[in-house]
């Protein structure tokens, strides 16, 4: 009898990541590679509370706030494995920086779904015009979208900026 999916006794140690959190422990494994440029993130997630955990984490246990915390770690991870140049606290800075930058440019427009690709593209040439080493990566961890369709919403938005003639008057 032949199995479709055989079992993994001993997962490759090249595919997994962790991270400690305050009384946490993330691990974050890829069981396959993908062959692909785009960016996947891990085929398991597992959380759990560390040996050496303050009385009160154990009390508490994994909240809805430690998942978001953990979120963030996740992300670093999905990041170093893919080898993207802003790994650690870099990273962190210009993820935080384009999630505020975009929730800024949905709010002057009133958020309506028209406009999403413009707000990408002015966050995208932003950075490029700041040098960073990879805006389109940023992009995609940021906003957890493969480099493909964050290149086809980008090009949207030229379109469109094409279309309608120079582009409106941006948040400084």
């Amino acid at each position: 009898m032949s199995q479709k999916h055989p079992l993994r006794a001993v997962p490759d140690p090249s595919l997994e990541l962790s991270r400690r959190d305050d009384g946490f422990v993330v691990t974050a494994r890829w069981h396959s590679d993908t062959g692909s440029d785009e960016i996947n993130g891990p085929d398991e997630v597992v959380i759990r509370i560390s040996d050496e955990a303050a009385p009160e984490v154990r009390r508490h246990g994994i909240t809805s706030a430690v998942l978001h915390r953990m979120g963030r770690l996740v992300d670093d991870m999905v990041a170093e494995f893919h080898d993207m140049p802003s790994v650690g606290a870099y990273q962190v800075m210009v993820g935080r920086y384009i999630e505020s930058r975009l929730a800024e440019l949905a709010q002057a427009r009133g958020a309506t779904a028209d406009g999403f690709e413009a707000d990408l593209l002015a966050v995208y040439e932003d950075l490029a015009g700041r040098r960073h080493a990879d805006p389109l990566g940023a992009l995609a961890t940021a906003t957890g979208r493969t480099r493909a369709v964050l290149s086809r919403l980008l090009d949207l938005a030229r379109q469109h900026n094409d279309q309608e003639g120079p582009p409106r008057e941006r948040l400084a």
